[in-house]
């Protein structure tokens, strides 16, 4: 057999083994999300949740103090 025959033939069996499975309408059915596990990574990310709403208060105060310096200079 000459390598170009074996090449179309692995190209051609390569292509039909990436067909989909499931028809385009039942792919676009919504899922029902599996409930939450609880994983190692929940301490970090309660943290990191934390410190962004401790991030977002300290800019709330900042905005209100240069409001209030604005309107002092004023």
């Amino acid at each position: 057999m000459q390598p170009k025959y074996v090449l179309a033939a692995a190209i051609a069996v390569t292509l039909a083994g990436c067909g989909g499975s499931e028809p385009a309408e039942q792919a676009s059915e919504p899922r029902e999300q599996a409930p939450r596990r609880e994983t190692v990574f929940d301490p970090l990310t309660s943290t990191i949740g934390r410190a962004e709403g401790v991030q977002q208060t300290v800019d709330e105060q900042a905005a209100a103090q240069r409001r209030q310096i604005d309107e002092a200079t004023r």
